[in-house]
């Protein structure tokens, strides 16, 4: 099955890392397969670039 994670984003460039420093671990215990699926909403403080490396190194991000 297939888990899809949605989070919409407005300026969270500070908050990304402690994100994906928590999401992924518990989404490994609970599914074999997921995705996160990002919605940046026009930020203007990095949050796209964090977003698109993020994105380029791990394919179940978008």
């Amino acid at each position: 099955m297939l888990i899809s994670v949605v989070i919409p984003v407005f300026n969270e460039c500070e908050v990304m890392p402690h994100l994906f420093a928590a999401l992924p671990p518990v989404l490994d215990t609970i599914a074999d397969c997921y995705e996160i699926i990002m919605v940046d909403d026009g930020s203007s403080d990095g949050t796209r670039e964090w977003l698109c490396d993020a994105a380029a190194r791990d394919p179940r991000i978008s």
